[in-house]
């Protein structure tokens, strides 16, 4: 990564955060009410840098998961995955399994969402598969 990319990434942090501070306290808990997450959580979210956002998604792929499918249908688990995905100071690591295709086999061992991921995906075997059924007409 060039240096010109690491101060770009840096400004786009710093400048969410500028944003934020810029806000009132009620506007503060009003948009913290709006995306259903705490205050302090507002600050985790912006501080991201915006490739980190990208783990989420590629490593429920990985565990066998449609991220944006799960957006659709379950907004506040997949929300507050991501809050716990803001908080995590694993990224590196996780990158790092997931463009080595070994994140499915060792997310257990490092991911918060671990339990959560799994849970999920007891559900999705649970869930009985829908038959399309063609009609003649």
């Amino acid at each position: 990564m060039h240096l010109s990319e690491l101060a770009q990434r840096w400004r786009q942090r710093h400048f969410a955060r500028r944003e934020l501070d810029a806000l009132s306290c009620d506007g503060l808990r009003e948009l913290a009410s709006d995306v259903a997450v705490a205050q302090a959580d507002l600050y985790n979210l912006a501080s991201r840098d915006a490739s980190e956002n990208e783990l989420l998604p590629r490593l429920l792929a990985a565990a066998g998961l449609d991220a944006e499918r799960l957006t659709r249908l379950q907004p506040a688990v997949m929300r507050d995955m991501a809050v716990v995905c803001a908080s995590c100071t694993m990224t590196q690591h996780c990158r790092r399994k997931l463009d080595r295709d070994e994140a499915e086999l060792t997310y257990q061992q490092y991911c918060a969402n671990a339990a959560t991921i799994a849970a999920l995906r007891r559900e999705r075997l649970r869930r009985p598969k829908l038959r399309v059924v063609e009609t003649p007409c």
